[in-house]
């Protein structure tokens, strides 16, 4: 099983090791909904090294990746990123990925732990019609830290990043903390304030030690998988492998946004393209349960009536903070309207659930 260069402060620390996509990683500390409720009020510290890192470079990069990703590359200025996705010939999604403008001719991907080999493999397989482009794999190099919740900022300012004030929302700067330099970039996957810090492998847990001393007055506390996956369904983001795969594609999954068919051709186009104009059969939609349960992945979503399956939950879970049961899941389009109602088994009962508006939560200014 693979360890993060954190693995043994996590143990050092009290954390619930579990393993998660081949690697051996804290599901919690203190508890999930502990974790939650310090990144949701204060702030939270999460390994995110089982992530890629892939680095795209040279003078044909940004060609050959506006042909292997949905979203127009052209259009992101240096220093900034985006979210995207790399299809399949079908359309299918492979990974959901950010994508880092460093330079001109430089991109940092950061793709799921369960598909860095495969999407290192398939940008490689496609490298032939990329003479001046190279793909290098960095993960084992780099270490990435997620720094997330209202006191984020505050912490990192502490620590003598300077400019973190100033960093707009996907923008990246680079930063000495503590004399360690690092790439800071304002992303996350919880809905929070909160800043991504890719370092030096070798450095990773003296990073990862000075950031917990110095928020703990903030009450910085360090957080595991558990909390970081409630976190980002509140926000309903995609959690690939569930929400998302290669049997999906981003028009299904309401990702269209990720989408410029204008830009040109790029893999997997001509079947999204199709799509868009005569509409998927089936739409991922977020809903709410209207009596309290947990919905969970794998439960069936039912008609109206509860006589036949229409879809299947893909994430659920209870939020903390809304008191009720939300979730994701596939529905024919006739059931994607905001207040559309349907029925969702759980434990052999069928509990109402009404389609909502994503996100769930909605951070204050």
């Amino acid at each position: 099983m693979n360890r993060t260069p954190l693995y043994e402060a996590h143990r050092a620390g009290g954390g619930k090791l579990v393993e998660f996509a081949g690697w051996e990683m804290p599901i919690h500390y203190t508890g999930v909904v502990d974790e939650y409720h310090s990144v949701r009020s204060r702030a939270g510290l999460f390994d995110v090294s089982h992530m890629g890192r892939l680095q795209v470079s040279g003078a044909g990069s940004l060609a050959f990746l506006q042909r292997m990703t949905t979203n127009n590359l052209a259009r992101l200025p240096i220093r900034q990123s985006h979210y995207s996705m790399v299809c399949n010939p079908e359309g299918g999604i492979k990974d959901d990925i950010f994508v880092y403008r460093l330079k001109e001719d430089e991109f940092l991907l950061c793709v799921n732990a369960s598909n860095r080999e495969k999407i290192a493999a398939w940008l490689r397989d496609h490298l032939a019609t990329a003479p001046r482009c190279t793909v290098r794999d960095r993960s084992g190099e780099l270490a990435q830290l997620a720094l997330q919740g209202p006191a984020s900022r505050t912490i990192l300012e502490k620590l003598g990043a300077a400019g973190v004030a100033n960093l707009n929302p996907r923008h990246c700067l680079d930063a000495v903390l503590n004399g360690i330099s690092c790439l800071i970039t304002r992303t996350g996957y919880t809905g929070e304030l909160g800043y991504e810090l890719y370092v030096p492998a070798h450095a990773a847990a003296r990073v990862w030690n000075d950031l917990l001393e110095t928020g703990r007055p903030e009450g910085l506390k360090p957080a595991g998988l558990g909390a970081r996956d409630l976190l980002r369904l509140e926000m309903a983001y995609l959690l690939y492998g569930n929400d998302i795969g290669e049997e999906t594609t981003p028009i299904e999954a309401g990702a269209e946004w990720v989408v410029s068919l204008d830009k040109g051709d790029f893999v997997g186009r001509g079947r999204l393209a199709k799509q868009q104009a005569e509409g998927p059969t089936r739409r991922l939609v977020a809903f709410e349960l209207l009596e309290r349960a947990v919905p969970r992945h794998g439960c069936k979503i039912l008609d109206r009536s509860g006589g036949a399956p229409i879809g299947e939950v893909t994430s659920g879970n209870f939020s903390p903070l809304l008191r009720k049961g939300i979730g994701l899941g596939y529905v024919p389009p006739t059931y994607t309207t905001p207040g559309s109602t349907f029925l969702i088994e759980i434990r052999s009962k069928a509990v109402p659930a009404a389609v909502v508006r994503p996100p769930f939560y909605k951070r204050k200014a």
